[in-house]
């Protein structure tokens, strides 16, 4: 959490997460996932945050799920973007 927390204080979360936290519920298990969001400015910028994550995600117990959201609006899921962009390829998880 600490490594994607510094990677951008600004990450949203939501997905069973999310509800467990807002209602108090039992929504994870388990087979969780990490769903999050984060805002980007520009394709430079996704990039970064696409290949960080790959790296974060490398190394913790649970698989982390999310968008990246550009200021018009518009969302694409992380690894999708990165998977596109040849800079990434090193940090794949294997």
């Amino acid at each position: 959490m600490a490594a994607l927390v510094t990677l951008d204080p600004d990450t949203r979360c939501f997905g069973s997460l999310a509800w467990a936290h807002l209602t108090g519920l039992a929504y994870l298990s388990p087979g969780s996932d990490l769903d999050l969001l984060w805002t980007v400015a520009d394709q430079r910028t996704a990039t970064a945050r696409a290949c960080a994550l790959l790296t974060i995600g490398a190394t913790v117990p649970m698989r982390i799920d999310g968008e990246l959201l550009t200021l018009q609006g518009h969302a694409v899921q992380w690894r999708e973007w990165a998977s596109t962009h040849p800079i990434c390829s090193s940090r794949r998880r294997t």
